[in-house]
């Protein structure tokens, strides 16, 4: 037994010796077996990792959008119920996002077309309505509450509660559980491909370390090439990163300055106002900084937008910003936090006689005329200014501030610059309370129309008649306007009391003359923001008719101080309208100082109210020869004259004597109620009627 092992020892020995080195000239075909069993192994694990890895990737793919669609899910169900419970527009906008990405997931999920079986079915077919349809009837309920209302805002929000905690919710778990645990399946399945990879590849090595060293060589020099791609591959992955960290970067930068600044100046915005007085306010702690804070607003800007366009206006905005930076320093923090407003934060040489010329440079600059689409353009500018520590004022009251200094400029005529007191808290306080009163006057019909005749100077018939506003208080009693109209026109209100005056003038014109009073026409007063509506005209024509009248029974009175001297400014346009239409145009309170002789060269007027101011020194030779002068004018312009404010019978006989047709003042009437002046007309009148019909 011994013998014979210890004899096929050396046998077995001799015949492995001779398999290796017998026919070496067939060696080669050995290495092209080994090359070619290598290069197989290697391409059959090759695409079976390739296939493998392509599908752990789609899985993994599938796994992120159902998580997506159950995150999104829930993300709708919070902004639904914080929507219905605050009615917020920051909730609504979340609501809406999140439910346009909830149906842009649930469509790319609905067209893949390489889900796993169990996947496909469960997604489409399982359930009395499949996963795929209840997704996109939650998408489109949730799109859909912000439009509903009452009890089916209700339902709907009911349902996707409902859905969202419980059907959907438990449906898109088990999907995702469903992608989980194929990706699962082929994770192991590479694993087990990577394990028998690597046990073939030791049996393989320790073939060509037995047989063949060539092979073995040329395996391992693969190997290295393939390291080198891969280590390539990574590098250019890891410069496309970087590349694309730099991109999301500036792209960040984009966004913060996008969400700081004014898109059409270029300057701070008011969110970048708040950040900046943060930081000035944190920066007190170390010592105390003086703050000033300008408030810019501009002046006639509505009117370049409406009578130049809004592109116009935009270009004003542009080279306005454009002068604030030439002025300020470059130390200062210069924002547009409105539509005209502007304001500059000056914390270094914060001095009161600085900031003032400062203030008055910027008022100056902005006040030149401006280039606007090739035509000279004129706005103005007022500045309103307040000092404070840093360390004691806030943001918000240093605005406050500001904002009742301007209010205070633009009172004193505008184009003004003023600093901050405070007795300009107690004075806006008190006028809020008149503004206040006055709106609840409009509420409560407080406001009365009062009527003063205007009769013939030669024969004394009534010729018309002028409608005047007057304010009954419940407490004061008849409040009249030099109190309240400049109030009112503070707070907009003028239009309306120069509307209701006109539809309360009509109808008091048609009921007088029901009872028997021969009233030619009414007159009313139309104040500048009434002359800027280019309706007014259509308005005018249409209360006359709704009452049957014509337009040669209204007369609009327009103060001198209203209109401009250009043939293109939209209340000149507006009463040359008028006059085309048929209604009578007085220039009222002539001689005040404000028109021109050109302005009555290009307005289509009907006549001129004298100024009680040329009327009050008559019998005086100088001021008869002024009114002897306009009355030769005006006839030879066609217009005729009233002669208002005369109070005694010397003025009386003059005003008759050098021409004026038509007179009223007090030696005739007051303003007076409706019932008043039907009184005094059957008073003045009813004898001589009497007379006459005997």
């Amino acid at each position: 037994m011994t013998t014979r092992t210890l004899l096929r020892k050396p046998r077995t020995r001799r015949a492995l010796l001779k398999f290796c080195i017998s026919k070496p000239d067939h060696l080669w075909k050995r290495y092209a077996f080994a090359v070619l069993f290598v290069a197989g192994m290697l391409a059959t694990v090759h695409v079976v990792s390739l296939k493998s890895t392509k599908m752990l990737a789609s899985h993994a793919e599938l796994v992120s959008e159902a998580a997506d669609q159950r995150m999104l899910s829930q993300r709708i169900l919070f902004y639904m119920n914080r929507y219905a419970e605050t009615g917020s527009m920051s909730a609504q906008e979340g609501l809406v996002g999140a439910a346009i990405a909830f149906d842009q997931a649930q469509q790319q999920l609905s067209a893949r077309t390489d889900l796993p079986p169990a996947v496909e079915k469960f997604y489409r077919e399982t359930g009395a309505i499949p996963l795929d349809r209840l997704s996109e009837r939650f998408s489109a309920m949730a799109l859909y509450f912000p439009q509903s209302e009452g009890e089916e805002r209700e339902n709907i929000r009911e349902q996707l509660n409902l859905w969202a905690k419980t059907e959907l919710l438990d449906r898109l778990d088990m999907m995702v559980s469903l992608f989980k645990a194929g990706l699962a399946r082929e994770m192991d399945r590479l694993q087990w491909i990577q394990e028998a990879a690597f046990v073939s590849a030791i049996v393989v090595l320790i073939a060509e370390a037995l047989l063949i060293f060539l092979p073995a060589q040329v395996s391992v020099n693969r190997a290295f090439s393939r390291l080198e791609r891969r280590r390539s591959q990574l590098l250019a992955s890891y410069q496309k990163a970087r590349a694309r960290n730099d991109e999301l970067k500036q792209a960040h930068k984009s966004l913060n300055y996008a969400a700081t600044h004014d898109v059409l100046t270029g300057l701070a915005n008011r969110r970048a106002l708040n950040s900046y007085m943060s930081r000035v306010a944190r920066g007190s702690d170390e010592g105390d900084v003086g703050i000033c804070l300008l408030k810019i607003d501009l002046d006639f800007f509505k009117s370049v937008n409406d009578t130049l366009g809004h592109a116009a206006g935009d270009e004003v905005l542009v080279k306005v910003a454009r002068l604030l930076r030439k002025h300020a320093q470059a130390e200062d923090f210069i924002a547009r936090i409105g539509g005209d407003e502007f304001v500059i934060v000056v914390t270094s040489r914060a001095a009161p006689r600085f900031v003032e010329t400062v203030a008055d440079n910027i008022v100056k600059a902005i006040s030149a005329p401006l280039v606007i689409k090739g035509k000279p353009c004129r706005i103005g500018a007022s500045v309103g200014y307040t000092f404070a520590s840093s360390s004691t004022a806030t943001q918000d009251q240093l605005l406050i501030e500001a904002d009742l200094a301007l209010y205070r400029a633009k009172r004193g005529g505008r184009g003004r610059v003023c600093r901050y007191s405070d007795d300009m808290r107690t004075d806006i306080e008190t006028r809020n309370i008149l503004f206040d009163e006055i709106r609840r006057g409009f509420d409560q019909e407080e406001f009365r129309a009062y009527i003063q005749p205007q009769v013939c100077t030669s024969t004394g018939v009534l010729k018309g008649a002028e409608v005047l506003v007057r304010w009954q208080h419940p407490e004061r009693g008849i409040i009249p306007p030099a109190l309240f109209m400049a109030a009112a026109d503070e707070a907009g209100l003028l239009n309306r009391i120069d509307m209701l005056m006109l539809e309360e003038g009509l109808d008091l014109l048609e009921r007088v003359r029901a009872v028997g009073i021969d009233l030619p026409r009414i007159s009313f007063n139309a104040s500048p923001a009434t002359l800027r509506d280019p309706h007014l005209p259509d308005r005018m024509l249409q209360a006359v008719r709704a009452r049957h009248l014509s337009p040669e029974n209204l007369v609009l009175e327009v103060l001198e101080s209203t209109l401009i001297e250009s043939g293109e400014d939209v209340a000149v346009t507006t009463v040359n309208r008028i006059a085309d239409v048929g209604f009578g145009v007085y220039l009222d309170d002539f001689g005040t100082g404000y028109a021109s002789i050109s302005t009555l060269s290009h307005l289509r007027l009907s006549g001129l109210k004298l100024d009680r101011s040329l009327i009050s020194p008559v019998p005086e030779d100088r001021a008869e020869s002024i009114i002897g002068a306009l009355v030769g004018l005006t006839g030879k312009l066609g217009m005729k004259i009233v002669a208002e404010g005369v109070e005694s019978p010397a003025q009386l006989e003059a005003v008759r004597d050098l021409g004026c047709e038509v007179m009223q003042g007090f030696l005739i009437a007051e303003p007076m109620p409706e019932e008043a002046f039907v009184q005094w007309y059957h008073d003045r009148h009813g004898h001589a009627d009497a007379e006459q019909s005997a």
